[in-house]
């Protein structure tokens, strides 16, 4: 059949392949090829055809992938081999009853590699979950392929490509910082910063109206509002043993003066134990027993000395004010995970280099701050801030929730504009 060579061929192969499983559109590409660009192109091979202009577009595709690293990404995703043979071929006219198979190479090719400009490559792989995404995969993919397909000369190409990369100050200063890097020969800070730009990508290019972003290794949150950061400040996350997972998801309301609902484990691994031993621990520390109907339990009438770990039938929970875990503020967070964001009683934990205590749960600096920005200044703060007892916890839904990006970089730029590397502080490698 054709003479690129069989093993090359069959590595093309099975790219397209991935490619359709994982969600490209390719029958919407070719569709809006065949039917040319708005202007009304005539239908047929776009990028391998005769003429001058099909040449520039196949030119400036190539040379984009040859130049996919700059912006964290590998060149050989994109399968630039056969695709470098097959303009050869277009180029002396060889060949011609493959150009129309070799046309969806290219644009199956363009259209992989703006998807991974545009969205971020290998977020999966690093994201425990994504409730975000998932939700908006068609509009981002027709906006990909009609934006492709509308493209007919080189110079629009080249404007489209450049039109998906960020432009903002943190970004610039990652992607300079990169190209440093791997001319120095510094792989590993520049497999970090590849990584980092992608996942930045990603969580930018949905453009949200306001959005959180909580990043793992440098214990910190950001708010923003637009491309404009809005509130910055420390975090408290998961110990090394007790990871806080990477996620995206909604944040759909907020608590005021929460109940703190023990999850499972921490109750029957940690309380039990000490109640067992000592129960007048149970009304010191401002806990409840309920049953599985939400019914409260004397502590007294329970006897603790004939339940363990794997028949204990209770959960334990610690009633509202500012000696609850949760302080008075807790920020509901829509994801399979018991993990959410909340005040805390333990101040001096934020004075910490090293902040990292959390059962896996987020701890947040100034929650009344994020709370007031959540829901547009209406949060009454002088009732928060009072420390009533004998609340009970007052839901407050966000009308348009705001996704949150829980994630893990070990590379980011400060607000200053000063590119900083944070530990590996749970050892993922990146």
């Amino acid at each position: 059949m054709l003479n690129a060579g069989t093993a090359e061929l069959l590595l093309l192969y099975n790219k397209l392949c991935e490619m359709e499983k994982r969600g490209y559109w390719i029958g919407l590409v070719l569709f809006c090829v065949a039917a040319g660009p708005v202007s009304g192109q005539q239908a047929g091979p776009v990028w391998c055809a005769e003429g001058e202009g099909a040449g520039a577009l196949r030119k400036v595709l190539m040379r984009a992938l040859d130049s996919a690293a700059l912006n964290g990404l590998d060149s050989r995703d994109y399968l630039p081999g056969p695709l470098e043979w097959a303009d050869s071929m277009v180029n002396s006219g060889k060949m011609e009853k493959q150009w129309p198979d070799w046309d969806r190479w290219f644009t199956e090719a363009g259209l992989a590699f703006c998807r991974d400009l545009y969205l971020g490559s290998g977020i999966s792989k690093r994201i425990s979950y994504d409730g975000i995404s998932g939700q908006l995969t068609g509009r981002d993919e027709q906006y990909l392929a009609k934006g492709l397909a509308r493209v007919s000369t080189g110079t629009a190409l080249q404007e489209w490509i450049n039109g998906l990369i960020p432009v903002d100050r943190d970004y610039s200063i990652m992607r300079d910082s990169l190209a440093m890097y791997r001319a120095l020969g510094q792989s590993d800070r520049a497999g970090r910063l590849s990584w980092a730009m992608n996942i930045y990508r990603w969580m930018h290019h949905f453009r949200f109206d306001r959005m959180i972003v909580v990043n793992i290794p440098s214990a910190d949150l950001r708010y923003y509002r637009g491309d404009s950061l809005s509130l910055c400040m420390k975090v408290v996350a998961g110990q090394p043993s007790k990871r806080t997972p990477r996620f995206a998801a909604w944040c759909n309301g907020i608590v005021l003066y929460p109940y703190w609902n023990v999850p499972r484990k921490i109750a029957v691994r940690e309380l039990l134990p000490l109640f067992r031993k000592s129960p007048e621990l149970i009304e010191t520390m401002e806990m409840e027993v309920v049953d599985n109907r939400g019914r409260k339990i004397d502590p007294s009438e329970i006897k603790w000395a004939s339940y363990t770990a794997a028949n204990f039938p209770y959960e334990i929970r610690q009633t509202p004010g500012c000696y609850n875990a949760l302080g008075v503020i807790k920020f509901n967070i829509v994801s399979p995970f018991d993990v959410y964001m909340h005040d805390t009683n333990l101040k001096k934990a934020f004075t910490s280099a090293n902040r990292y205590f959390s059962h896996g749960c987020i701890r947040l600096e100034r929650p009344i701050d994020l709370g007031r920005s959540l829901l547009e200044n209406r949060l009454d703060t002088t009732y928060l801030l009072s420390c009533f007892r004998d609340q009970k916890p007052v839901p407050v839904a966000i009308g348009k929730p705001v996704p949150v990006f829980v994630v893990y970089q070990t590379v980011g730029v400060d607000p200053g504009g000063k590119l900083v590397w944070y530990k590996d502080i749970y050892q993922l490698g990146y």
